[in-house]
């Protein structure tokens, strides 16, 4: 799931050499943190316009952890303090509910990552 994140991140942001995934288990053993640092300039670019590329990663970083039966929290930090976005548990879900989800927050990473390209080719 972090090499998920990680890849994700990456073809989003201008700096994809500062972006740096973190992952440790939850106090309570029932979950696995994840911890996304980014260059400050990019902490736009993964939240996205009205939340819209977190919230994709959201429900991807969900789906893959409800395949694996897991519970998953994903956190941005942004400055110096982590700033919670995600927490994701095993829920009861059809798998028809799941793959719809999956197709719209995979559209939208894909939407971010062509954005970032026509930006680049624009320059």
């Amino acid at each position: 799931m972090k090499q998920l994140i990680e890849y994700i991140v990456s073809n989003i942001v201008n700096h994809p050499e500062s972006v740096i995934i973190t992952e440790d288990q939850t106090e309570d053993k029932q979950a696995i943190k994840y911890l996304i640092k980014v260059d400050p300039e990019d902490v736009g670019r993964v939240i996205g316009k009205e939340g819209k590329v977190i919230k994709s990663i959201r429900q991807i970083v969900r789906i893959a952890a409800i395949q694996k039966g897991t519970r998953a929290i994903v956190d941005l930090q942004e400055d110096d303090s982590p700033k919670q976005l995600i927490d994701t548990e095993f829920d009861k879900e059809s798998p028809a509910d799941l793959v719809e989800e999956k197709e719209e927050a995979i559209e939208e990473v894909a939407n971010a990552i062509e954005e970032k390209k026509e930006e680049k080719i624009d320059d």
